[in-house]
């Protein structure tokens, strides 16, 4: 094998592989490359043929400082991986041993630890040395396939996480659909309404908001969310002009302040009228000023784009 190439002899997938090896990779990164070579035997191929290139460098001393560094910082803490590079280093200093005298009158490059077992271990012996090499070569595919299973493991438990927050989110806005319905009768109503003091129930503050602006009709101004003194619960309602994403993430900030709330990795609500979210919040959360409720879009490789933002006041009485 050839010594570890510098970054002008990688291509763009070389250098995304060995940073994956060395865990440099951003959570939505390593999921994008973990996904492309799960599907595509020829990449995983490759990832393999890289990390064999960096534990050789390694085991030979052919890295630079900062890759070296960089290498033992975090490839080094996993367990089989210590092993297998404890492996590389051994046979590679028994190679070197035997192979001192034949590499000083060659001008050619170093033949790769692979090469050099099976003349170091072979010799005479020709069933030794293919049994040996089966060997060797079995370790590394097993060591490659635990490698895949781990990350596939992660993969998938990360998704089962998801699949989880969406169906808790779900049922939370099945709960507080059910409490929005109507359950008094007609007569009810009517006493309610000649004498509001015979049920101290109030009903709850609630703001219709559509991504990119408030829904007014031809009202210009800022849309007001009143909630009256004794008021304990609030409610948003965001509608989506178009449901192109798998998952979204929503943000409620005070203009001048802090965070509110924060929900990622959710779906709307498919009604009649279209696709919508519906968030309950405490109303001690919310003071009386300018808010913005921000919704991004998560894409299925796990980017996040900002679809928009939807500006409303707050006034308490």
């Amino acid at each position: 094998m050839h010594p570890f190439r510098s970054s002008s002899q990688m291509d763009e997938l070389d250098k995304t592989m060995t940073r994956y090896l060395l865990g440099e990779l951003s959570e939505q990164e390593q999921a994008a490359l973990e996904k492309r070579y799960f599907a595509d035997r020829e990449v995983f191929n490759q990832l393999l043929q890289v990390e064999s290139e960096l534990v050789d460098a390694h085991a030979r001393g052919q890295l630079s400082t900062e890759m070296r560094e960089r290498f033992e910082r975090s490839y080094l803490t996993h367990p089989s991986r210590r092993e297998r590079v404890e492996f590389a280093k051994a046979l590679t200093a028994r190679i070197d041993e035997r192979e001192q005298p034949a590499r000083a009158a060659q001008s050619a490059s170093p033949v790769s630890w692979w090469q050099g077992m099976l003349a170091t271990l072979g010799g005479h012996r020709p069933a030794l040395r293919l049994s040996m090499a089966l060997a060797a070569v079995l370790i590394v595919l097993l060591a490659g396939w635990i490698f895949v299973v781990i990350r596939r493991q992660q993969q998938e438990q990360r998704e089962a996480e998801i699949q989880a927050q969406q169906k808790n989110q779900e049922q939370r806005e099945r709960e507080q659909t059910a409490q929005q319905q109507p359950t008094n009768t007609p007569s009810q109503s009517a006493q309610q309404s000649s004498s509001p003091t015979t049920n101290p129930t109030r009903p709850v503050p609630f703001l219709a908001l559509t991504v990119g602006g408030v829904r007014g009709g031809d009202n210009l101004g800022t849309q007001t969310l009143i909630i009256p003194h004794d008021t304990t619960q609030a409610q948003l309602a965001l509608k989506l002009k178009d449901d192109s994403y798998p998952r979204y993430r929503v943000s409620l900030q005070k203009i001048v302040g802090a965070e509110v709330f924060n929900r990622a990795n959710i779906r709307p609500r498919n009604t009649k009228t279209g696709a919508n979210f519906l968030f309950t919040l405490p109303a001690s959360q919310l003071s009386s000023g300018e808010y913005a409720l921000t919704l991004s879009g998560i894409t299925s490789t796990g980017e996040v784009d900002v679809i928009g933002k939807s500006l409303f006041r707050v006034e308490k009485h």
